[in-house]
């Protein structure tokens, strides 16, 4: 084998480890900036604001589900944007069946999210106003699934049904900031 061919090889694994172990930066911690959200028919967002405490960032408003059926299914739609959220492509679909039992479980990727609401959100699904009190998610359980996740921007688009009768949707769009957090020093000069 030649040298040069045992270089390429080389570099070629060596990019793969850095792409794959290195884009998550475990010296980083990560939160969510939200950049805008909107609705289609049936969910109306009357107002809203991205509020930042510290380093989280919440959203506060209102929405309304304009809709006398009883909401039991959900599909999710993710698309991955790049870092300027131009360009972006689908990336995977959550169909979310019988939605009642996955709102009670607190260790969901939603969790965090619906559980902000006011009131909250519990089956049957038919309260019409509900308030956005210090909103956002949980990046750990996304970082878990996909660490590249970092380096996109993201739309995420939630249509809800009542079993095969389309209410309305929502999109919310979002990407991950990481910043390095300072460390007390347990050391006294």
């Amino acid at each position: 084998m030649s040298t040069y061919l045992k270089i390429a090889i080389y570099f070629i694994l060596f990019g793969e480890l850095v792409i794959n172990v290195l884009s998550f930066n475990p010296m980083f911690t990560y939160t969510i900036r939200f950049k805008k959200m909107y609705s289609k028919p049936n969910i109306t967002i009357h107002h809203y604001s991205i509020d930042q405490y510290k380093d989280a960032q919440f959203i506060n408003g209102k929405i309304s589900i304009n809709s006398k059926e009883l909401i039991n299914n959900v599909i999710g739609v993710f698309y991955r944007c790049d870092s300027d959220g131009i360009n972006c492509e689908y990336f995977q679909t959550w169909k979310i069946t019988d939605i009642c039992p996955k709102l009670k479980d607190p260790n969901q990727l939603w969790s965090r999210w619906y559980n902000s609401f006011d009131p909250p959100i519990r089956c049957p699904i038919n309260k019409v106003n509900y308030e956005l009190k210090n909103t956002t998610i949980d990046i750990g359980p996304m970082l878990l699934l996909y660490p590249q996740a970092t380096d996109y921007q993201w739309k995420v688009l939630q249509n809800v049904y009542a079993d095969d009768i389309f209410v309305g949707s929502y999109t919310v769009e979002a990407s991950f900031f990481g910043y390095r957090k300072k460390i007390k020093s347990i050391f006294k000069p």
